[in-house]
């Protein structure tokens, strides 16, 4: 076992951690990513990045106060059929695609828009392809390519209109969607998947958030379109609706996650989260 020093990136508290030394004896790319739990180090739980030669090179953290909210009607337990590691390597996946790449990814998804990413590793294109399509099954509609960096070089101008991506960097960045600053309900939602080391379950956990989130969405959807009188409909309004049919609670982060998905992805305008609502959450 090796000794690694970490440094939580949220306050500062260090503290050890330890890793096989033959951890990345099967890494031949990309980098190592070890979950943090809460009370190994700190309060906070946070994924590191190690790379061959198991040096620490990044951190991907979620906001600790970030609530998901559990739906039963929603996340009832059923059998579901989990792809083969020859269709979804998903070691290959989180050894690859950084935690916040796939955060880059899901916004952009959930915002209705295409996705590029470039990469001259071919052997990953169906694999995450193949990723994506499994997690949004019977939710949200996607549009995802691979290709070189060469031939994005090459066609710029055919990719003006698309999220591109490459490793960490955000390439093409349309109207601004991608903004670390308001990323924090996909943030918590990939650290849960990244945290769980058992690939079956990490990969049913994502599907069933965006499940969850689309019926969500949904829900919303269907009561702005059903909505009559002449009564202004507002956000409280919804909310109680919401909470009512599905028995949850949501908290304002979520409420305002969900709210941009309905005008962004349904295209249906929604109302304000304003002052006086905020109190009445």
């Amino acid at each position: 076992m090796v000794q690694i020093l970490i440094r939580c990136p949220a306050c500062k508290e260090n503290g050890f951690i330890e890793v096989e030394e033959n951890a990345m004896k099967n890494v031949t790319r990309g980098l190592l990513a070890v979950n943090i739990e809460t009370n190994t180090i700190c309060e906070h739980s946070f994924i590191v990045y190690l790379d061959k030669n198991l040096k620490l090179r990044d951190y991907f953290m979620a906001d600790f106060k970030i609530r998901i909210p559990k739906v039963a009607s929603i996340e009832k337990k059923k059998e579901i059929k989990i792809p083969g590691s020859e269709i979804i390597d998903l070691d290959l996946i989180k050894i690859n695609m950084p935690a916040i790449l796939i955060t880059y990814i899901i916004k952009s998804i959930l915002f209705k828009k295409k996705v590029i990413i470039l990469s001259d590793e071919s052997f990953l294109y169906t694999h995450i392809i193949n990723f994506f399509n499994y997690i949004t099954q019977d939710s949200f509609e996607i549009d995802i390519s691979l290709i070189s960096k060469e031939e994005y070089n090459q066609n710029k101008k055919l990719f003006k209109n698309d999220m591109v991506f490459e490793g960490s960097k955000v390439v093409n960045n349309v109207d601004k969607i991608v903004d670390p600053k308001k990323l924090k309900v996909e943030k918590k939602i990939v650290q849960h998947f990244m945290a769980e080391s058992e690939p079956s379950t990490s990969l049913i956990l994502l599907k069933n958030e965006f499940h969850k989130t689309y019926i969500l969405s949904k829900t919303i959807v269907d009561f702005i379109k059903s909505h009559k009188g002449a009564e202004k409909l507002n956000a409280a309004k919804i909310l109680e609706f919401l909470e009512k049919t599905h028995d949850i609670k949501v908290d304002t982060p979520y409420l305002n996650y969900l709210f941009e998905i309905v005008n962004l992805y349904f295209e249906i305008e929604v109302p304000t989260l304003y002052d006086s609502f905020l109190g009445f959450i």
